[in-house]
């Protein structure tokens, strides 16, 4: 299931049995009986079969909660949902939770039992990596043809670039390419995104565990993830790494050894403004600089209930976002009485030579702490 990266994870990390469990009762999918005897490899076969045979549209269905769940089931989802669990559970439910000993089975249990604490620790995980990280790299390469993204040869320069630029061997290095679609942030239509996720392999490190009621050290091997995204019609790609300096490196491996397209055109100055400016019409200043335009086409707010609000527009709207609030909401709306938590800009690029004009989209989300 080459289109569903996070319903593949859940299959081969969730026993077969809860699996399957969720599959029938959360979607109604006729899975075959387990036969308990058999490896768990080959209980989970018939169940990949069914899911590879279920038309593209149901399976994307079932990939977007999956992948809210797999959301909750890595470093940063794991660390809320320990941040959450005193508080959330009560006796009787803290004693189930704490049997899960597989952190896919914790995010899949809360998705399960507990609906708006799993909304809640996802969006405060969301907001924890948005805090925590910088900004990702991101380039423009023309669009190319689909072809060239399963191609063995192009994969396999492409792996010996990465494992060169990571020094480390060939086979230290995992690289997986997935398909997915996504709303278009101009039109809202449906269009391709292909994320590549590059796997490596940190140093040993020494951790201390308990054998035998005694702490003992014992060596442990994490491996480290990049992801790449990119979307052939319009040629935007973006690299999502923790090692910042390595970002544009990685992007221009992909662009040339990949994609076989370089990245073109040149790199945008990195403005700061103030958050909270945003509530009220401002002018961003691009005086000299190749960007022809900037409109605020999201902003959200969290109420002191936790209860929260989002507006959106399109960049090709008549009206700025404070107009449609206005509209929306009541005629005496007014986003400066409100704490911003959540910013979208979109950034429209001056055409270049022959290049088409670009438009590129800004996030910023800030999280809601509880004193």
């Amino acid at each position: 299931m080459n289109d569903a990266e996070n319903l593949s994870k859940l299959l081969g990390h969730l026993p077969p049995a809860i699996f399957r469990d969720f599959m029938v009762n959360e979607f109604a999918l006729g899975m075959p009986p387990l036969d308990a005897k058999k490896l768990k490899k080959e209980q989970r076969a018939p169940m990949e079969a069914v899911l590879t045979a279920i038309d593209f549209a149901q399976r994307q269905q079932i990939e977007e909660v999956a992948e809210r769940i797999v959301l909750l089931s890595d470093g940063p989802g794991q660390d809320v949902v320990d941040g959450f669990r005193d508080s959330i559970f009560s006796d009787d439910d803290r004693e189930a939770f704490d049997l899960l000993r597989n952190q896919f089975e914790r995010a899949l249990w809360l998705y399960t039992n507990e609906p708006d604490i799993f909304k809640e620790a996802l969006d405060a995980r969301q907001a924890d990596v948005f805090r925590q990280s910088a900004s990702c790299y991101s380039g423009f390469v023309a669009p190319i043809a689909l072809a060239v993204l399963t191609d063995a040869d192009a994969k396999d320069d492409f792996h010996n670039s990465i494992a060169q630029q990571l020094g480390c061997a060939k086979d230290a290095v995992a690289i997986q390419i997935f398909k997915r679609l996504r709303p278009d942030t101009q039109t809202g239509e449906d269009v391709d995104l292909y994320q590549i996720s590059v796997h490596h392999n940190r140093p040993p490190e020494i951790i201390d565990c308990v054998q035998a009621s005694e702490l003992v050290p014992q060596e442990v091997i994490r491996a480290v993830s990049s992801h790449i995204t990119y979307e052939p019609a319009n040629g935007h790609l973006e690299v999502l790494s923790k090692d910042t300096d390595g970002r544009e490196a990685l992007a221009r491996i992909v662009a040339d050894s990949l994609l076989k397209s370089p990245i073109s055109g040149e790199k945008i100055p990195l403005k700061q403004y103030d958050y909270q400016s945003l509530a009220a019409l401002r002018n961003f200043d691009i005086s000299g600089e190749n960007v022809a335009s900037v409109k605020v086409t999201e902003l959200g707010y969290t109420g002191s209930n936790y209860q929260s609000l989002l507006v959106k527009i399109s960049a090709k709207d008549a009206d700025d976002i404070y107009t449609a609030a206005k509209s929306l909401i009541n005629p005496m709306f007014d986003f400066r009485h409100h704490h911003l938590t959540y910013a979208k800009l979109s950034i429209r690029l001056k055409k270049v030579g022959k290049e088409r004009a670009r438009i590129i989209s800004q996030t910023s989300t800030l999280a809601v702490c509880s004193r």
